[in-house]
């Protein structure tokens, strides 16, 4: 069996690199097999309506929509209505990942949103949640965050083992109609890394192992917009590995 697995194809890649060239989809400690997803939304494949992508649960609050954009490189809009409090809550219809002692979870996805401070967002792994945003967390959450009001990037990880967000400020802003590459490692049930923009962010740290989530998880995207305007989150691409224990 290979010491680790490579995938070939796509633009963008996971914390930087660049899927143009065979690269790996983790580091080469890893002596078993991986499974995983990877998807830069160029085609209608499970596209099927404004509300609906297969394998996917879209929850809409308002006016909310799913796009597939005209955009190089493939992109996927959530789109809210025009009244505050509208949005989508889009997340993989199956739980699949898990953390424990011995396997490492791998997240990446490149996004951008219209609004730096009048919107929430949320990109990570949850449990199944058809409302993920700040006022109303599942249990289970790993990931990144916006919160309505500020442009600050946050890092979140909660369990039902402690009840309690350990949530960190990235110290990182958000910019309008700006793209930025969001990554983190879960590493068994010991700690997470998180990455921004391909670099290594030191401000997030768990406090504790029963911090980090041991239940199964889905990928999930969640906006919802702050004012009476139409706010998107954009996803050009979103990637996720996991080794077999």
């Amino acid at each position: 069996m290979p010491e680790h697995s490579t995938w070939n194809g796509g633009r963008g890649g996971l914390f930087g690199k660049d899927r143009t060239r065979k690269c790996q989809f983790s580091p080469p400690t890893f002596a078993r097999m991986q499974f995983g997803d990877f998807n830069h939304f160029v085609g209608p494949a499970g596209y099927e309506s404004t509300t609906v992508f297969d394998g996917w649960t879209t929850t809409v609050d308002g006016a909310g929509t799913i796009v597939m954009l005209d955009r190089v490189g493939g992109w996927l809009q959530l789109l809210s209505g025009g009244a505050d409090g509208n949005g989508v809550n889009f997340q993989q219809a199956h739980e699949s990942f898990l953390p424990a002692a011995n396997r490492d979870i791998h997240f990446g996805c490149r996004i951008e949103v219209t609004e730096a401070t009048e919107l929430y967002f949320f990109a990570g792994l949850a449990i199944t949640d058809t409302d993920i945003d700040t006022g109303s967390l599942p249990a289970d959450i790993v990931g990144f965050a916006k919160t309505d009001g500020d442009a600050n990037l946050d890092f979140l990880c909660q369990s039902t083992a402690s009840g309690a967000v350990a949530q960190t400020d990235t110290g990182v802003d958000i910019a309008a109609d700006t793209a930025i590459e969001l990554g983190f490692t879960i590493n068994g049930i010991t700690n997470v890394k998180t990455y921004i923009n391909g670099a290594l962010d030191t401000t997030f740290s768990v406090a504790a192992n029963t911090d980090i989530p041991v239940t199964e998880m889905a990928p999930a995207f969640s906006l919802r917009t702050g004012d009476n305007a139409i706010e998107s989150l954009k996803i050009d691409w979103y990637s996720i590995v996991q080794n077999y224990v």
